[in-house]
């Protein structure tokens, strides 16, 4: 409470952010002109307008009012050594001196594939490609062409980038509209989907009853079934023992693909979440942190469905291409990020994940505010509600009212999170005790 004994209200916190901000507020005003809303990535926008940075490293961004914002975003997960971390940027720049596009391959192409296939168990073949979204496009497309099924199944709530079939049920409401729980509605989230939503069979996560039987429902049309394990779109929602174990045996009696989402995922563990969880998936897709932390994405998985991208193989074939696939400057950055990126590094990342969430859990009870969390290697989530959610739908007690009010607080403090967020190799204790003295301060104004 403030020293008056009232609560401190949204409406003082973001008149205080847009005080502190009014550079970031011109060229907000000045994008409108020329750019849809402001911006070209829906992610990254948000009321009253975004704050513009000139420069980061390490894990600081530096904005154009001259403010050092500690963050927990890491480019939405993406930069798991820090910013401009000095061996990415060296990588980078030695690369860039040398040509930043041959449109013909290289040796290091080879050896990060060599370093995917090492780490996981799965992926008996790769192939290259300009984004996460270009990943799941393309794990979806050779799904179909395996198994000549056209749908695919998709779970409630889950973010698996922008292709037609992954905006279905990104981000349905949460009502009657929606469907039952246990049968959830296609509901596209996007417009221009091109009847995308009649090929998508929408699962519900944590109901193992539900989802096999809607698999069994559908398994004459059913090409693949897409999953990110740990649901990180909606925070972090775990899997519930014998879960995913159930997805994987009903999709392999009755010839389904099993595509995990690994791209944000990968932060569980070095083999990414199918090793922390013990389950094998057919195909699997990558980004972010395999990219280095700029544009770039993988996919793979089993021989046999990955030789549909053969071109030298008779008879049809998938056609994949574009111009910046697999490019040196982004085999440069991805390369030398995972030969960084150790078991010691992860096991360091996760210590700090789960030690922080749960710091940031008790200050909030302190206050006597309901709050839970999860973690799971380097990534943690703060809930205001009494336990982490299950579904995508149980998302809904979270008190998102609150949870904005944290945010502004932060920013206002000069720390960016996303109710929670990562580590990174470089973060650092004090860091993460800077975050809980700052939420334990919200916390007793809110």
């Amino acid at each position: 409470m403030t020293s008056t004994g009232t609560a401190l209200s949204i409406e003082t916190l973001v008149a205080e952010y847009i005080s502190r901000n009014p550079t970031s507020q011109r060229l907000f005003e000045r994008a409108q002109a020329v750019l849809p809303g402001g911006n070209t990535r829906t992610g990254a926008w948000f009321d009253p307008f975004p704050p513009y940075i000139e420069r980061a490293a390490g894990v600081f961004l530096y904005d154009v009012d001259g403010h050092a914002l500690l963050d927990f975003a890491f480019n939405n997960s993406s930069l798991v050594l820090g910013h401009a971390h000095p061996a990415v940027v060296e990588a980078i720049q030695r690369q860039a001196a040398r040509g930043t596009g041959y449109n013909r391959p290289t040796e290091q192409e080879i050896e990060l594939a060599e370093e995917i296939c090492q780490r996981v168990r799965s992926v008996e073949r790769i192939r290259f490609c300009n984004s996460g979204t270009e990943a799941v496009m393309n794990a979806i497309r050779a799904a179909i062409a395996f198994t000549g099924k056209r749908k695919i199944a998709k779970f409630e709530g889950a973010y698996n980038g922008v292709s037609d079939h992954a905006l279905v049920s990104f981000t349905p409401p949460i009502g009657p509209e929606a469907g039952r729980p246990e049968r959830p509605r296609a509901i596209p989230s996007s417009l221009g989907l091109s009847g995308a939503a009649d090929e998508v069979v929408v699962l519900p996560f944590n109901d193992a009853t539900s989802c096999r039987a809607l698999i069994e429902e559908h398994a004459d049309e059913l090409a693949a079934v897409i999953v990110d394990p740990l649901m990180t779109n909606a925070g972090v929602i775990m899997p519930e023992e014998g879960f995913l174990a159930s997805i994987r045996e009903i999709t392999r009696n009755l010839g389904v693909v099993l595509i995990f989402d690994e791209i944000v995922a990968f932060r569980a563990a070095p083999g990414g979440a199918q090793e922390a969880l013990g389950i094998t998936p057919d195909l699997s897709t990558f980004g972010k942190i395999v990219a280095g932390g700029t544009p770039g994405g993988a996919f793979g998985g089993r021989a046999d469905i990955m030789s549909l991208f053969d071109p030298s193989r008779a008879g049809a074939k998938i056609l994949q291409a574009g111009t910046f696939i697999a490019n040196p400057v982004t085999v440069a950055a991805g390369l030398t990020t995972l030969r960084l990126l150790t078991p010691d590094v992860y096991t360091r990342m996760a210590a700090m994940a789960e030690r922080v969430k749960n710091e940031l859990v008790a200050v909030v009870r302190e206050a006597g505010i309901v709050a839970s969390g999860n973690a799971v290697g380097s990534i943690f989530r703060l809930y205001l509600m009494e336990e982490p959610p299950a579904t995508y739908r149980e998302t809904a007690r979270d008190d998102k009212a609150m949870q904005r009010k944290l945010m502004f607080w932060l920013f206002n403090r000069d720390i960016q999170w996303q109710q929670g967020g990562y580590v990174s190799a470089v973060t650092e204790d004090a860091h993460l005790d800077r975050l809980v003295s700052e939420v334990r301060a919200a916390v007793r104004e809110f």
